[in-house]
């Protein structure tokens, strides 16, 4: 997983390189966003609810790989400049990231958490609602936090140079600006729309996170659909570019997950490294929501009782002891690996088609000299 992260950032930053303008600026901007995500997710307790598997490089007391953070540009980045392609409205573009976004995530997220990538928290009541052991809020997090993070990029620009197209280049210390304020505001942003979808939904209301995510990707589909439709293509010339990085890391990212779940045997898995503190099954603590209600989770994973079958401990000859935070846990087979071939393979091609149409099918790239450019005519 590493080394095909590694290879994939690399081709988005050659592909921000040679593009140039502001797309070297998003580049360094969705660095720095998942830096500051990352940070606020290990210091606040609320949301410090997942545990990375040691990876060849580590930050932050062992709690950081290095591929987490080349992952954003991964999603982001590219994300970003497929819906730049597309042409279709400025409104419309932070929520067509946000589901591009959660395109390129999927099979990540389904076979990460199944071959032990990362734990979860086992109780907390923010992740407690599953999708093949995959939290269903961390589709709605990549959702959010990446239309967040687009409509800042976006929006800063707009407000500081009005009359430049938002991906034309405004000149070093305006990018930067709008960088920094991207990068930190992209989070208040995503957390703004838990807040007033999520959080209503399932704290007041008893709603099941599988709902709240469904509500939330049909009201983006829906405002996607509107924004490109709005947009006259009658005097559109279609273009076929060249296959480049972006095109190249999209096949070699969905392939990779092809490949994974074909061959990997996740009861082989035996990882070393930090996970959920083991404690007493009868402690508790509280856990804050943004409207007053106070709900609870088991303050450490309860090895008597606990519900995480991504794991077990039959590769150990001892349990972890109380208070324990480093320790092996042992992966477990497939519950039905044909299942998983399936799902994943859909999801995958589904994926490379929708990037394939939007890198190579739609619009030359705004604000880049090193694309052609593509005028669409709009009302």
């Amino acid at each position: 997983m590493e080394l095909s992260a590694f290879l994939c950032c690399f081709l988005t930053f050659i592909h921000a390189w040679k593009s140039g303008g502001r797309f070297k600026f998003l580049w360094v901007g969705t660095i720095l966003h998942g830096l500051f995500v990352e940070l606020v997710s290990y210091w606040m307790p609320d949301i410090d609810s997942f545990w990375h598997a040691q990876g060849l490089i580590m930050f932050v007391g062992q709690r950081l790989p290095l591929y987490i953070i080349c992952l954003y540009p991964i999603f982001i980045y590219t994300a970003s400049v497929a819906v730049a392609h597309s042409g279709m409205r400025g409104w419309a573009k932070p929520f067509a990231v946000g589901l591009s976004v959660v395109m390129l995530d999927l099979p990540y997220d389904i076979l990460g958490i199944k071959n032990l990538f990362w734990t979860w928290h086992d109780t907390d009541p923010n992740i407690y609602d599953r999708h093949y052991w995959v939290p269903w809020t961390s589709y709605y997090f990549h959702a959010t936090f990446a239309a967040g993070f687009t409509f800042v990029f976006l929006g800063s620009h707009k407000l500081l140079a009005g009359h430049k197209d938002v991906y034309q280049y405004a000149g070093f210390f305006k990018e930067t600006v709008c960088v920094l304020l991207a990068s930190l505001l992209g989070f208040p942003l995503g957390v703004i729309q838990f807040v007033f979808v999520y959080h209503p939904l399932h704290d007041t209301l008893g709603i099941h996170t599988e709902v709240c995510v469904m509500v939330l990707l049909v009201v983006f589909g829906l405002i996607i659909w509107m924004g490109d439709r709005s947009v006259d293509r009658s005097t559109a010339t279609p273009i076929r570019r060249p296959f480049d990085e972006m095109m190249a890391m999209v096949i070699i990212h969905y392939t990779y997950f092809i490949y994974l779940v074909f061959t990997s045997k996740p009861e082989n898995n035996v990882v070393i490294g930090l996970h959920e503190p083991v404690g007493p099954c009868n402690e508790t603590e509280p856990v804050q929501t943004p409207f007053g209600d106070i709900l609870t989770k088991k303050k450490y994973l309860c090895l008597d009782n606990y519900d995480e079958a991504i794991f077990d401990f039959h590769c150990v000859k001892e349990l972890p002891t109380a208070g324990q935070g480093w320790y092996t846990i042992c992966g477990t087979p497939y519950e039905n690996h044909a299942e998983y071939i399936v799902i994943i393979c859909t999801v995958c091609l589904l994926g490379m088609t929708w990037y394939w149409n939007m890198l190579r099918n739609s619009c030359g790239l705004p604000g880049s000299p090193k694309h052609l450019k593509h005028h669409i005519k709009q009302n």
